[in-house]
C-alpha cells in the first residue's frame, strides 16, 4: 500500500471526496507498475498471427474485454518500436483506457467521423481500424508539429480513409458544412488520470491552467456537438480525473445546447463508476450519471472519463 505520507494533504482531501472508502484501493493501484498495452493493427496483420509474431518476441498478450483487437502484454520492452514488425504498423503501443472512446463512439464502415482533438493519431487509427478503411474520417489538430506525428501514425497503420486537417476546432462548425455521424472530441486537459504512467505528479495543474483549460474544452465540445447530424452521436473524453474537466463541462454543454442529452455509454465488459450526480454544491443533470468514470483500480489502467451524448430532436 503506498502510504500517505508523502502525497499532499489537499490531492489526498479531494479524492478523499470523490471516491469515499474506495480512495484507499486507488491509492494501491497508483503505488504499482503501471500495465502495458498494445493494439493489433488489423488493417495490416490479422490478429492471430500478430499473436504469433507477439510470442516470438517473448511478448505474452491477453485480450482487452472491452477491445478484442487490445492486449494486456507482459514481456514488453523499450525495444519494441524499434522492431520491424513495429515499423510496419503490425502494432500499435496505447494505453488500454485510451482504447475505450473510440469503442463507445462505435463508428461503422459508412459513417462519416470527425476527431476533433486527433493528433498524435492513436484513437483515429484505431476507429479507422473498426471502420476497416471504409467510410471517411477527418482528423483535425491545431498543432501543425502534433499533425506531424499524427501524418506518421496514420501512413504507418495503412489508413486511407482519413482527411488530416489543420485548423483550430472551435471554428469547424463555420469551417466544415458536412455534419457528422460520430464525433469524438478527447479534449486537452490536466491528465491527471495519468498519474501511473508518468512520474507521481500529484498537483496536476495550477488553477489558471485549470479554468485555461475549461474554457477551452467547454468551447471544444460546444464546436464537436455543432457538428453533430441529428441522429449522431457523440463521444467527450478526457484522461482527467477532475469534476471541473469532465462533468462541468458536459453540463456546461447541457446548459446551453437544449437539443443535447446524455445517452447510454455502450462499452460491454468494462468496469466503471458513474457520472457524479454533485460536486462541491454543484448539482448536475440526473443523466450525468449515464457518463463513465474509469478509475484505475476499475480496470488496471490509467483514469478516464467519458460522455455519450446526442440530440434529443433524433427521436
Amino acid at each position: 500500500m503506498r502510504t500517505s505520507a508523502a502525497i499532499p494533504k489537499a490531492f489526498l482531501d479531494r479524492f478523499q471526496a470523490l471516491l469515499g472508502n474506495e480512495l484507499e484501493a486507488f491509492l494501491d493501484y497508483l503505488a504499482q507498475p503501471p500495465t502495458a498495452f498494445l493494439r493489433i493493427n488489423t488493417l495490416k496483420i490479422p490478429v492471430e498471427e500478430g499473436l504469433a509474431r507477439l510470442a516470438a518476441l517473448g511478448i505474452e498478450a491477453s485480450p482487452l474485454p472491452w477491445f478484442p483487437e487490445g492486449f494486456r502484454v507482459t514481456g514488453l520492452h523499450d525495444h519494441l518500436p524499434r522492431t520491424r514488425e513495429h515499423s510496419l504498423g503490425y502494432f500499435y503501443i496505447q494505453e488500454g483506457a485510451s482504447m475505450i472512446p473510440p469503442v463507445a463512439l462505435d463508428p461503422a464502415p459508412h459513417h462519416h467521423v470527425l476527431d476533433l482533438c486527433a493528433a498524435p493519431g492513436s484513437k483515429t487509427t484505431q476507429i479507422a481500424q473498426m471502420m476497416r478503411n471504409q467510410g471517411a474520417i477527418v482528423a483535425n489538430d491545431y498543432s501543425l508539429r502534433r499533425l506531424v506525428s499524427l501524418s506518421h501514425n496514420l501512413e504507418s497503420c495503412g489508413v486511407v480513409n482519413t482527411l488530416v486537417l489543420w485548423q483550430n476546432g472551435l471554428h469547424l462548425p463555420k469551417v466544415l458544412s458536412l455534419r457528422f455521424d460520430r464525433v469524438l472530441v478527447d479534449a486537452p486537459c490536466t491528465a491527471s488520470g495519468q498519474l501511473r504512467s508518468r512520474p507521481p505528479k500529484y498537483e496536476s495543474s495550477d488553477p489558471k491552467r485549470l479554468s485555461h483549460l475549461q474554457e477551452i474544452q467547454k468551447r471544444l465540445l460546444t464546436a464537436g456537438f455543432q457538428c453533430l447530424k441529428p441522429d449522431g452521436l457523440l463521444i467527450y473524453s478526457t484522461c482527467s480525473l477532475h469534476p471541473e474537466e469532465d462533468e462541468d463541462i458536459v453540463q456546461n454543454l447541457l446548459d446551453q445546447m437544449p437539443e443535447a442529452m446524455l445517452l447510454e455509454a455502450k462499452v460491454p465488459s468494462l468496469f466503471s463508476h458513474p457520472g457524479l450526480s454533485v460536486w462541491q454544491n454543484h448539482q448536475y443533470a440526473k443523466d450525468m450519471q449515464r457518463c463513465l468514470r474509469i478509475w484505475p483500480q476499475d480496470n488496471d489502467t490509467d483514469g478516464f472519463f467519458l460522455a455519450p451524448i446526442g440530440r434529443s430532436d433524433s427521436k
